[in-house]
């Protein structure tokens, strides 16, 4: 009866939104609920879907934005990938594991994925939205170091340490390296850890280069903003150095590296010269991308009567991985084994690529379709930002850094926890902000707040 709590995450909801209308909702209790409980606190329901935190708080955002704003929403390029998305990956999980899991599966994408996505898209509507939440995500992660720091020390997170008897059959995805702890958070892995944290450090560089960290800040952001003035760096580089020390602590190397790619992306708004410098930073990561990989191999061969290193045998365990699983994969090349009847081969039961992973698990049409989502959603901002005033770094380079990044660390990883949700809310959110009109975007003036939270005039 005890997991029977996560339903509180669904009545704070609906108070906030009674009171303060749909983005204090989302601001103040979706986006908390989301980061700070793990995944693995759910309820178990007989017979219905089985909600954690972040789904038990975003269904009643979704009722009322669908009822509101159903009439006003459009169905574009990204929003016809998304749906093919669903639509294949819940047939082919029907197909290999029958009805009752695959709605438990469809219940999954709709509130976990299309629900953020049509959170970023509609509620993330101006610019004045933008700035809030990219300020929510950062003092979120800001609260959150010194619980790594306890974990780094004590090997377990503050969240699960006070919560898990609640829900006694939840992991806390405890991983060692060097000795150390790798820190995960709330984020089931810390390679997942990794990559949200470098999200929202690139959101933080965009804060950053548009000046928004040198205005008075609102609220806990505003305590902290005076307490940083005892310290000797300034307010943006006291939260680069956090960010930074709390990747750092993941242990990380996927996402590291997918971050200096997506930062190479993120910077090209930073020059005059925006066409010029993103055709030498993309040249640069192709052939980035084909040394590293012959420099990989190299590295994971060994000479005769060589002994391999740790990391080399930690990269050289995905290349044999895929070539092992392979053939599990072309005995059901279009349709997959199901979400979770995909065989395990003794030693190797870590798919460590998100991409193969979802191949097994649904076949090679959810891949194609997710990888189209990937390239459309990268392109179509980078040619948006492209097009924008030069008075700025265009947001648009942050978000395609942003797709960078996950898809290189993606490579790494399975795709889980929170990251699944953030980057589909990151895809609603870029579709918003290429929807908007150029000023309003790269630093016009703010719309007008929403008076009313249930008025039909989106602003």
């Amino acid at each position: 009866m005890t997991r029977y709590v996560v339903f509180v995450a669904m009545l704070m909801s609906i108070v906030a939104i009674r009171r303060r209308g749909l983005q204090a909702a989302f601001l103040d209790v979706w986006m908390p609920f989301f980061l700070v409980m793990p995944f693995g606190f759910w309820v178990d329901i007989p017979g219905l879907p089985d909600p954690n935190f972040m789904q038990a708080a975003i269904l009643p955002i979704l009722f009322v934005l669908l009822r509101e704003r159903l009439g006003q929403m459009n169905f574009g390029r990204m929003e016809f990938l998304l749906v093919c998305y669903v639509v294949v990956r819940v047939v082919a999980d029907f197909l290999g594991r029958g009805y009752s899991d695959a709605q438990n599966y469809a219940f999954y994408m709709l509130s976990s994925l299309i629900g953020p996505y049509l959170l970023g898209r509609y509620l993330i509507d101006g610019r004045a939205m933008d700035v809030a939440t990219s300020r929510r995500f950062v003092l979120i992660f800001l609260i959150f170091f010194p619980m790594f720091a306890f974990e780094l020390k004590f090997w377990v997170s503050p969240v699960f340490k006070l919560l898990s008897p609640l829900f006694p059959d939840a992991g806390s995805g405890l991983s060692l390296r060097y000795g150390l702890a790798r820190t995960a958070g709330s984020f089931e892995h810390p390679i997942l850890a990794c990559i949200m944290i470098i999200a929202v450090y690139r959101l933080h560089r965009w804060l950053c280069w548009t000046g928004e960290w040198k205005q008075p800040q609102p609220g806990l952001m505003g305590h902290i903003q005076g307490w940083s003035n005892r310290l000797p760096l300034d307010l943006q580089r006291q939260i680069t150095v956090v960010l930074v020390l709390m990747a750092l602590m993941t242990i990380s190397r996927g996402p590291w590296i997918g971050g200096f790619a997506g930062a190479a992306v993120a910077a090209v708004g930073l020059f005059k010269d925006r066409r010029k410098w993103l055709a030498i930073v993309l040249v640069s990561l192709a052939v980035g991308g084909i040394g590293a990989q012959l420099a990989l191999d190299a590295y994971i061969t060994p000479e005769v009567g060589q002994v391999l290193s740790g990391e080399a045998q930690t990269m050289l365990y995905r290349k044999v991985m895929i070539e092992r699983y392979q053939e599990f994969l072309f005995d059901k090349l279009w349709t997959g084994w199901g979400l979770t009847r995909v065989p395990k081969i003794a030693g190797m039961e870590s798919i460590d690529n998100a991409f193969f992973l979802m191949a097994l698990q649904h076949g090679i049409g959810a891949v194609t379709v997710f990888a189209l989502i990937f390239f459309y959603a990268i392109v179509s901002q980078l040619k948006f930002a492209l097009k924008a005033p030069a008075d700025g770094p265009p947001i648009g380079f942050s978000f395609a850094g942003i797709y960078v990044m996950c898809f290189i660390a993606f490579s790494t990883v399975y795709m889980g926890s929170q990251t699944e949700p953030m980057l589909f809310l990151l895809f609603g959110w870029g579709e918003s902000i290429k929807r908007r009109s150029a000023t309003t975007v790269q630093g016009g003036v703010p719309p007008p707040a929403t008076a009313a939270p249930f008025r039909r005039v989106m602003t």
